[in-house]
């Protein structure tokens, strides 16, 4: 079950028995919850909501098969639980009494989810809810679904962004709701009730993430736009987030990517090749492809050996961290 048919049973009040919610989007999680549990009668709401922390199967199936309070259903939310523990419960009330689990995944008068922070791999406890299309998926936002979780945030705060200055605030800061959300609220606040967010302001009130500073230090050395970097370069360092070789590594390792990146579009690879070569974070990896289209091969290679050369020079006693990392870009850029 994805999310779109979630929101369309939660809101025809169709829901019934349980369901597994994960994936890294929290906050479209966080919210989709919070519309279940505002499905119930208001009146009656408290009685008729359960929450278990660790909680063993036998307690959990008590708790699924109690009886609403003057409503149709009540609702029991899981949070913290261990797989191996919970199946291995569940499949000794089986055996005890065949058809349970049946019954558990059939009932009536009851919406039970389990709610996990973050995405997990398949176990045998998943693989109850995945076979009965029991798995609600809530992943990262893409650039589009996030461009209009930021106009329509905006307008909640009695502000106004376009959808390519959103685009820009996804740049910065990735595509986390949360992360837009927050942001957006400075921005909102920094331009006043009605006012316009515009790319300006987001250079103002913005902090942006670590991948689309180092990617836009890295540009700016890449262009030959020295001062700029060094700009950038001891406003990072005076931060003091990182020592000079953490700094020099993450960039070296930045780099790496754009190389990687590069040659894959040298070769003519389709972008979503690119991203999953790449791996990790979605967000860094199109950054990097972004960054590397603006680049030769060639440079980014002499730029990987520059920044390497750092750790190189420190390990010999030649100069400290600071030292070398300065003289590195100097050098070579």
């Amino acid at each position: 079950m994805n999310e779109t048919m979630f929101f369309r049973e939660t809101n025809a009040r169709t829901l019934r028995g349980p369901y597994l919610l994960l994936g890294g989007e929290e906050l479209t999680k966080q919210e989709a919850l919070d519309r279940v549990l505002k499905t119930p009668d208001p009146g009656f709401s408290e009685m008729n909501l359960h929450r278990l922390k660790d909680v063993s199967a036998r307690d959990l199936l008590g708790a699924a098969e109690q009886l609403p309070f003057f409503d149709a259903y009540h609702i029991v939310v899981v949070s913290d639980w261990s797989d191996a523990e919970l199946y291995d419960g569940l499949m000794a009330e089986e055996k005890k009494l065949p058809g349970t689990i049946g019954r558990f995944f059939g009932l009536k008068d009851a919406i039970v989810l389990f709610v996990r922070r973050g995405d997990a791999k398949e176990t045998n406890f998943s693989k109850l809810f995945s076979e009965r299309d029991r798995v609600v998926r809530f992943d990262p936002l893409t650039p589009d679904r996030a461009a209009k979780f930021c106009m329509r945030e905006a307008a909640l705060k009695n502000a106004v962004i376009d959808d390519r200055t959103a685009r820009v605030l996804i740049d910065m800061v990735g595509t986390d709701a949360y992360r837009l959300r927050n942001e957006l609220g400075k921005a909102a606040g920094y331009v006043g009730a009605g006012g316009t967010v515009t790319k300006d302001v987001l250079e103002t009130v913005v902090t942006p993430s670590s991948e689309y500073n180092a990617f836009r230090m890295l540009d700016a050395l890449l262009i030959g736009n020295k001062k700029g970097a060094l700009r950038m370069l001891e406003a990072e360092l005076n931060a003091g987030r990182e020592s000079a070789m953490g700094v020099a590594g993450f960039l070296e390792g930045r780099l790496r990517l754009m190389l990687i990146a590069r040659e894959m579009l040298d070769r003519k690879r389709p972008r979503q090749e690119i991203v999953s070569r790449i791996g990790g974070s979605a967000y860094a990896a199109g950054i990097a492809i972004d960054s590397a289209k603006k680049h030769t091969a060639e440079r980014l290679k002499n730029a990987v050996a520059a920044l390497a050369s750092v750790n190189a020079l420190v390990k010999s006693g030649q100069c400290d961290e600071r030292s070398a990392l300065f003289d590195a870009v100097y050098r070579n850029f």
